[in-house]
C-alpha cells in the first residue's frame, strides 16, 4: 500500500492512497473462510457452504469493506505520523471513488483534499504583559450584597402603594381588541426604569393605560407579565389598561441568627461583623470571577494577536455546509465565520500549548468542572454541607453520559487547564479597581 502527500498550496493539500492485491487479499480470504462456517444459506448444511459460494453472494461487499478500512487507516496514520496540521474533515474526491471497478480491479486508488493550518509557534516569552485586575468590594456593595439576601430570604407581605421591587398583580385589557389579562404580574423591578413612574405609587383599584410594548425591555419578560409565550406577547401592540388588585412586597428578613444559618449554613456565623466578613468574602470571590473571566478573554485575544495562523477558508466554508447539509446556507455560514475561525485557531493554540507541556487531563479534572457547574447551580449561599452530594452526582452524570456529557466536561476540563497553565506562565501584571472602573474596561474590552 502506497500512501502520497502533496500540497497543492499553503493550506490545502492532497493525499493519495493506492492499495494492491496484496494489501487486502489475505483479510478478505479470512472473512470468506469464516462466513463458509457461519452463513446460513438455504440449500446447505450450516459450514458446509462451499467457498466459492460464498465469494459470488459475499465477495463484493467483504472486498469493498476490507479496502474501505484500509483507506481509512492508512489516511488516519499518515496524517498522526506525520503530524499534519488538518482542520476539518479529509475531503474524498468523489469522482475518483466513483470509477473503481469492484468486479475487475486488483488495485484501487482513493484520493482525499485536506484542509491544512499554516505552521506556527507559540513562544510564550514573546507574548505582551497582560493586565489582571483585582477588584476590592466596596462596603457600599458590601451593604447591596446584604439587602439582596434579606430580600431573598425575607417574607411576602401586602403593600399600601407600588414600589420598586414589588409585584403588582391585577388585570390587562385592551378594548380595541377585547383582550382581558385577568392575572397579569407586574415586577416592577424588571420593568424600563423610564416606564417605573408609570407603576409608582398606584394602589389598589387604581388604573393606568400605557402602551404595552413600551414596559419591558424584551418580550420574555411581558410574556411572564402577561402568561403568554414569547411569539403572542411580540404580537401584542397597542395600549392597554392595567387595574391594580394587589401589590406584594417582600419583606426583607430581620438580622438574626435564624438569618444568618439561612444564608450561609448553621453555625456558620455567630453575629453581625461574622456575617459582614463572610458576605464581603463572597462578594470577593464573584469579582474574582468576573475579573478572571476577563482576564481568560484578554489571554486568547492576545494570543490570537500575536500568534498567525492561517486557514483554509474556503475549504472550510465548503466543509461546513457539507457537514451541516439543510440547516445553514453559504450566506449564513459566511456570516459566522469569523466567530468559526476564531475558535478553531484558539483550538490549535492550545492543543500545541498542551503538546509541548505535556499537560494531561486526570479523570478528577473532569468531575472537578461537572462539580463547579453543580455548585454555581445551587448559588454562593446554598451548597455549604452538600460536598459528598456534589460529588456524587458529578461522577453519576459522567457515568451515565447523557447528552453525550463526557465529551462536554472533557473539553471545559482540557480548556481550564490550559488557561491556567497560560496565565501561570505569561507575564500578567496586577492593578487594583474600583468595581465601576473595572466595568468601564470590560464593557470596551468586549466590544
Amino acid at each position: 500500500m502506497e500512501t502520497i502527500f502533496e500540497k497543492t498550496s499553503a493550506t490545502t493539500g492532497r493525499l493519495t492512497v493506492n492499495v494492491t492485491e496484496a494489501d487486502y487479499k489475505p483479510e478478505v480470504d479470512k472473512k470468506i473462510k469464516q462466513y463458509t462456517k457461519t452463513a446460513q444459506v438455504k440449500g446447505f448444511r450450516p459450514g458446509m457452504v462451499p467457498k466459492e459460494y460464498i465469494q459470488k453472494l459475499y465477495g463484493k461487499s467483504i472486498l469493498v469493506d476490507e479496502v474501505i478500512n484500509l483507506v481509512s487507516k492508512s489516511t488516519n496514520d499518515y496524517i498522526t505520523e506525520n503530524k499534519l496540521r488538518v482542520v476539518g474533515d479529509p475531503k474524498p474526491d468523489n469522482e475518483l471513488s466513483a470509477n473503481v471497478d469492484w468486479d475487475n480491479s486488483k488495485q484501487f486508488t482513493f484520493a482525499y483534499d485536506l484542509g491544512l493550518a499554516s505552521d506556527f509557534t507559540v513562544d510564550l516569552s514573546a507574548i505582551p504583559a497582560i493586565t489582571n485586575y483585582d477588584i476590592e468590594p466596596t462596603e457600599d456593595k458590601v451593604n447591596e450584597a446584604i439587602e439582596d439576601i434579606r430580600r431573598r430570604f425575607g417574607k411576602d407581605a401586602e403593600a399600601e402603594e407600588v414600589e420598586k421591587e414589588d409585584l403588582v398583580f391585577g388585570t390587562l385589557k385592551q378594548e380595541a381588541s377585547e383582550i382581558e389579562i385577568k392575572d397579569a404580574t407586574i415586577s416592577t423591578g424588571r420593568v424600563n426604569e423610564d416606564a417605573f413612574h408609570i407603576f409608582k405609587g398606584l394602589e389598589k383599584g387604581s388604573s393606568v393605560k400605557f402602551d404595552i410594548q413600551s414596559i419591558f425591555a424584551n418580550v420574555k419578560d411581558l410574556g411572564y407579565a402577561t402568561g403568554k409565550s414569547e411569539e403572542e406577547a411580540a404580537a401584542m401592540a397597542g395600549e392597554f389598561e392595567f387595574t391594580v388588585e394587589k401589590i406584594t412586597r417582600v419583606a426583607a428578613a430581620d438580622i438574626d441568627q435564624e438569618f444568618f444559618d439561612k444564608a450561609l449554613g448553621e453555625g456558620k456565623v455567630t453575629n453581625e461583623e461574622e456575617f459582614r466578613a463572610e458576605i464581603k468574602k463572597i462578594v470577593k470571590e464573584n469579582y474574582d470571577r468576573e475579573s478572571n473571566y476577563l482576564l481568560d478573554f484578554e489571554v486568547e485575544k492576545t494570543l490570537l494577536n500575536n500568534i498567525h495562523i492561517e486557514l483554509p477558508d474556503a475549504f472550510l466554508k465548503d466543509w461546513l455546509l457539507i457537514i451541516n447539509e439543510g440547516k445553514f446556507t453559504a450566506e449564513d455560514i459566511d456570516k459566522d465565520y469569523d466567530a468559526f475561525a476564531r475558535g478553531l485557531r484558539m483550538d490549535l493554540i492550545r492543543n500545541e500549548v498542551a503538546a509541548n507541556n505535556e499537560i494531561k487531563l486526570e479523570y478528577n479534572d473532569i468531575v472537578d468542572e461537572v462539580k463547579a457547574e453543580m455548585r454555581n447551580y445551587f448559588g454562593a449561599y446554598s451548597y455549604e454541607g452538600l460536598e459528598d452530594i456534589i460529588d456524587n452526582m458529578a461522577r453519576k452524570t459522567l457515568k451515565e453520559n447523557k447528552d453525550n456529557a463526557v465529551r462536554k466536561y472533557t473539553d471545559r476540563a482540557f480548556g481550564k487547564k490550559v488557561r491556567e497553565f497560560l496565565k501561570a506562565n505569561l507575564t500578567v501584571e496586577k492593578k487594583t479597581v474600583q468595581v465601576d472602573e473595572f466595568n468601564k474596561i470590560a464593557e470596551e474590552v468586549y466590544a
